[in-house]
């Protein structure tokens, strides 16, 4: 699964590689960034992963997410140290950013898009494009 270096700007910012993976439901950071962002949370939610097999509660927090000149506001879990695995990625981008932003890969370059204007721009191509 792909790599990507990310900016997650709280309190105090952290540049980290986040794991992009289209099977997490939650972008997750790791405990011991949200202790070094000193995140303020909203809520829990009940999550699955990472090696779990039983749900576990997972602190919610909001903020600033970094990846090249894109910045946009995101919800994070934050699931407790004794149930994160040792060598899992300490940060994960998941479905809850990827449902609405495609991120393509190109060589050395990460662009970010969203999904509603690369259907319109898709639409606007097949409806000129010559090869119909």
């Amino acid at each position: 699964m792909p790599q990507v270096p990310v900016r997650l700007i709280g309190k105090i910012s952290v540049e980290e590689w986040a794991l992009v993976d289209s099977g997490a439901t939650y972008c997750v950071v790791h405990p011991t960034i949200a202790i070094a962002m000193e995140l303020k949370f909203t809520g829990e939610k009940q999550v699955y992963g990472l090696g779990s097999k039983k749900p576990v509660l997972a602190d919610v927090a909001n903020i600033e997410l970094e990846i090249g000149d894109f910045r946009e506001k995101i919800d994070v879990v934050c699931i407790k140290e004794e149930y994160y695995p040792i060598k899992a990625h300490k940060v994960i981008i998941g479905r809850n950013f990827l449902n609405k932003y495609a991120i393509i890969l190109d060589g050395e370059k990460i662009y970010l898009e969203d999904k509603e204007m690369l259907k319109k721009k898709l639409r606007e191509y097949n409806q000129t494009s010559p090869c119909q």
